[in-house]
C-alpha cells in the first residue's frame, strides 16, 4: 500500500505562517478536511477506513499538523471511528454504531458476519460497554480494524 499524501488545500491551509490565536480554528479544519478527504470516495484512490486515516493523520502530526491538535482530534472520534469496520476477538466482523464516552475501547456495535464471514440474517447489536460474553466465558473485544471494503461491506449500508 503506498503513503496517501495530504490533500493539497489541506497542505497550503497547514503551512501558512500567521501569528494570532485565530489560526487555530483553521488548523484544526485543514485536519477535518483531510480525514473527510480521506474517508471519501475520490476519483484518483480509494477511501481508507476511518482507523486508516487516523492513522496517516498521526503519522503527519509533527511535519503537516499541530501535533495536540490531532491528538484531540483523534480522542474525539477514539481509535475506531464510527463507521469503522472491525474485527471481533470471535472472528465475527461488524460496524462500529457510537462510542461509549467513558471506554472509548467498548463501542456500540452491529455484528454483521459470523466467524466464518457469512452474513447473519438479522445483524446483532452488541454494547461492548455491559461486557457481553462470548461462549467461552471470555468477553467481547475489538481484535482489529479492518479495511474499509474489506469482505465486500460497506459500512453506510448500515446506517439509517
Amino acid at each position: 500500500m503506498t503513503e496517501p499524501r495530504a490533500p493539497s488545500v489541506t497542505i497550503r491551509a497547514v503551512t501558512r505562517r500567521e501569528s494570532s490565536s485565530s489560526v487555530w480554528p483553521g488548523k484544526m479544519v485543514a485536519i477535518v478536511d483531510c480525514y473527510d478527504a480521506l474517508t471519501s470516495e475520490r476519483p484518483y484512490a480509494r477511501p481508507f477506513s476511518p482507523y486508516e486515516a487516523l492513522q496517516h493523520l498521526y503519522g503527519w502530526r509533527h511535519h503537516l499538523f499541530h501535533l495536540e491538535l490531532v491528538e484531540q482530534f483523534i480522542q474525539c472520534l477514539g481509535i475506531y471511528p464510527v463507521g469503522s469496520l472491525v474485527e471481533l476477538n470471535s472472528g465475527e466482523v461488524a460496524v462500529v454504531l457510537a462510542h461509549n464516552r467513558v471506554r472509548r475501547l467498548k463501542p456500540r456495535v452491529l455484528v454483521i458476519l459470523d466467524p466464518d464471514k457469512q452474513p447473519y440474517s438479522a445483524p446483532i447489536p452488541l454494547d461492548m460497554l455491559t461486557a457481553p460474553k462470548l461462549a467461552n466465558d471470555q468477553p467481547y473485544e475489538i481484535a482489529r480494524a479492518l479495511e474499509h471494503g474489506m469482505h465486500g461491506i460497506d459500512p453506510r449500508e448500515y446506517y439509517l
